[in-house]
């Protein structure tokens, strides 16, 4: 049995959406879409040196988990949205520290 039209169409929406972050001075920047998924990694390897490397590998790390906490937010208002949660009600936002993803 397929799932609701509504839970299709929050699928699809959350697949369709873009969330691009910039971390270490400009060198990263990570973009995944509403799922979660890495979609496309840049780095910017013009102003690139041994100091520079350090900071992109830890600008890698940074900006993956601050696209992934802003899908998880995406995901959790889509949901409520679309099935009346609380925190659609609310304005509330899920605490992505806790890893709660509605």
């Amino acid at each position: 049995m397929p799932p609701p039209p509504e839970l299709q169409e929050l699928h699809a929406e959350l697949s369709r959406a873009r969330i691009t972050t910039v971390k270490a001075d400009g060198l990263v920047t990570a973009e995944i879409d509403g799922n979660g998924r890495l979609l496309d990694l840049g780095i910017d390897t013009t102003r690139l040196d041994a100091a520079g490397l350090r900071l992109i590998e830890a600008g890698i790390v940074e900006a993956v988990n601050e696209a992934e906490d802003r899908s998880a937010d995406l995901e959790a208002r889509l949901y409520d949205r679309a099935f009346g949660g609380e925190r659609a009600l609310s304005g509330e936002r899920p605490d992505p520290a806790s890893g709660e993803r509605a």
